[in-house]
């Protein structure tokens, strides 16, 4: 039977792979809570229930206490940011993302309110709850 599931170029799956990677990195070391790593899995297209299975296994999993400066950490934080909003550029498209984009300026100007802002992140299709998760990513 073929699969119907969705064509992924191999730039997006390798981003896809990495942004994972880290996002596992930061369960482990305890630097993501267990509900931003689950609404994060989803963001990049997982089932809850699956995100949810993922994110049991990687918190079970031991930390080796392997020191790191704070160097290495911001870098991997920046490239988590980057390839979330590279995951949610190709999500959204490149029409979206820009009204997007315009929505984050605004709020940010404080020329929008917190809700005011939500509604309108709730109007390009999100849920409340993911809408709220956006918002507290950026604040």
């Amino acid at each position: 039977m073929p699969d119907k599931g969705r064509i992924m170029s191999q730039t997006y799956y390798e981003r896809q792979s990495k942004l994972i990677e880290l996002y596992k990195e930061c369960i482990i070391k305890k630097e993501m809570k267990a509900s931003e790593a689950v609404m994060a899995l989803k963001l990049i297209g997982f089932s809850e229930s699956m995100a949810l299975s993922r994110v049991r296994d990687w918190a079970s999993q031991s930390n080796t206490n392997i020191t790191e400066t704070s160097n290495i950490t911001n870098q991997r934080l920046k490239k988590k940011i980057s390839l979330e909003k590279y995951m949610l550029r190709m999500e959204l498209g490149k029409k979206y993302y820009d009204e997007y984009m315009k929505l984050l300026e605004k709020y940010k100007n404080k020329e929008i309110s917190k809700n005011e802002y939500r509604n309108e992140l709730m109007q390009f299709g999100y849920s409340k709850k993911f809408a709220e998760y956006i918002i507290g990513k950026q604040e």
